[in-house]
């Protein structure tokens, strides 16, 4: 496969499930790409598979109408590149051949299937894009297969696919009760789930991967008023998981069948997931759930990425894409973090040092999204944009401190637009680091006016139980009032008593 040019362009990816056909365009920016366009259509080519071995007639009119639409639409945005992702239902179905090039004739698109082998690889490059971390067990699970690889350390290892997705096992008539014998399909699953691969996975994270169990993560977090409405990175323990699934594939199955804004041909496919999911739970005894948002899509574009920028820090890229354009920011991030370095010392932390230091220099860059937002309500939209922005890397702890460091940025109110979210992910003691180092942002704003040369011309630093900013000779006419009302308000923060040098 042809790399992408390590440039800002926009690349387009068609996968089509057994489920969903899916158009989605992203945009790229270093090692950071944004969804910016998402279309899918749940066109169901895999829902017949059990009975008849062959694609759903109703799946292959919507399928082939769905991707003469999205090849239109690529065409007409002249993206850079298109990749494809066919996977099971098109490697499964005996008339598939047929349809591939049917699609080919009349869109010209290649829509031949990856191996189950290298649709697993795929997922898991799309995980690992997400969060560069991952390391246990990553499930993908799609309308005729559930794949299952290994993450060491953000690297893909041993994968394999397995042919029991909701079709495959129950049918196409997902939602009749007739067809749900809990008891019969756990034990087809357990027969068809050959795990000696995975044995020594235990006690390992557990990825899980498909709009399904997506789907059943919301609803959890709509159950228990969660206040925090992201679904990449939200983590169950083990037993609450299991809840979960049970739930779906017992007491609240007729209420999934029925949830609102959950198309039917999805909410139908939620009760075996959750049966999926308590046999993988059992079997694996993984040491926490963790659902990911990125899968096949993002691993097509993550694994046509040319090294050096597969290499590069994807957080670091979001958080440059999400200020770009932002004259505020512009060139101010390697200044303030240099401006800030002497205090490291005495500002306390959260995570551990690298993992500080990284999230220090992402609200670095995030510095400067403010621009242009009214003054009065500045920190909470900073607040709210930061806390569910489209960034990688990040644990929900993580966001939540991240987003409260730029909050303090530019405000020292304590209570956030969304304080329940920081009061259940952040401890009082990790709330005040943030508002600290936030706060040292600040000082630094205020000092330079944003300009990077004059906080090239600043100094700040703890001596002595004291906080100490200094000036180039040329430049101490900047050291007025204000500033050392800001010097102030931190050194309260930090204990400290502070010191103006002109």
């Amino acid at each position: 496969m042809s790399t992408l040019k390590p440039k800002y362009q926009r690349v387009g990816v068609l996968d089509i499930g057994s489920n969903s056909v899916r158009f989605v365009i992203y945009e790229l920016f270093g090692a950071a790409f944004t969804p910016i366009y998402n279309e899918k259509v749940l066109a169901g080519l895999g829902r017949d598979l059990s009975t008849t071995g062959r694609l759903s007639k109703r799946g292959k009119q919507e399928a082939l109408a769905a991707l003469t639409r999205f090849k239109t639409i690529a065409d007409a945005q002249k993206l850079d590149r298109v990749l494809i992702g066919a996977t099971a239902a098109l490697r499964m179905a005996e008339d598939a051949p047929k349809f591939i090039e049917t699609v080919a004739e009349e869109t010209d698109l290649d829509i031949r299937p990856v191996s189950g082998e290298r649709e697993a690889e795929l997922t898991a490059k799309g995980l690992i894009a997400a969060e560069p971390r991952a390391h246990g067990i990553a499930a993908d699970l799609g309308g005729a297969s559930l794949e299952l690889i290994k993450l060491d350390q953000g690297q893909p290892g041993d994968g394999k696919s397995y042919p029991i997705g909701p079709f495959r096992v129950v049918g196409g008539e997902l939602g009749k009760s007739a067809d749900f014998d809990a008891l019969d399909l756990r034990q087809k699953i357990i027969e068809a789930l050959e795990l000696d691969v995975f044995d020594a996975e235990h006690r390992q994270p557990l990825y899980l991967i498909g709009g399904a169990w997506r789907n059943l993560a919301g609803i959890h977090q709509k159950r228990h008023l969660y206040p925090m409405k992201t679904l990449q990175a939200y983590e169950l323990m083990p037993g609450t998981a299991q809840d979960l699934a049970r739930w779906a594939l017992g007491p609240g199955r007729q209420d999934l069948l029925n949830w609102p804004g959950i198309n039917q041909r999805r909410a139908e496919t939620l009760p075996y997931s959750g049966l999926l999911l308590d046999v993988l739970i059992e079997r694996l005894k993984p040491s926490k759930i963790v659902f990911s948002t990125s899968g096949l899509r993002e691993g097509l574009v993550y694994d046509a990425m040319p090294d050096e920028l597969r290499k590069r820090d994807g957080l670091l890229d979001g958080c440059r894409d999400l200020a770009r354009g932002n004259l505020q920011g512009l060139y101010f991030a390697e200044p303030l973090m240099d401006f800030l370095k002497p205090l490291e010392a005495i500002l306390p932390a959260v995570f551990d040092p690298s993992n500080e230091q990284r999230l220090r220099q992402a609200a670095c860059h995030l510095v400067g999204i403010g621009k242009g937002l009214h003054p009065d309500y500045r920190a909470d939209l900073v607040f709210e944009d930061v806390l569910y922005a489209p960034l990688a890397g990040l644990t929900h702890k993580e966001r939540a401190y991240l987003a409260l460091i730029l909050f303090h940025s530019y405000t020292g109110r304590l209570q956030t637009p969304n304080q329940e979210a920081i009061d259940l992910l952040l401890t009082l003691r990790e709330r005040r680091a943030a508002q600290i180092f936030g706060s040292a942002i600040r000082l630094a704003v205020v000092a330079s006016g944003r300009s990077p040369d004059l906080l090239r011309d600043l100094a700040v630093r703890a001596e002595n139980g004291e906080l100490v900013i200094s000036a180039k000779p040329r430049r101490t006419n900047i050291l007025t009032e204000r500033v050392a009302h800001r010097l102030e308000k931190l050194g309260d923060l930090i204990d400290h008593d502070v010191r103006v040098i002109h």
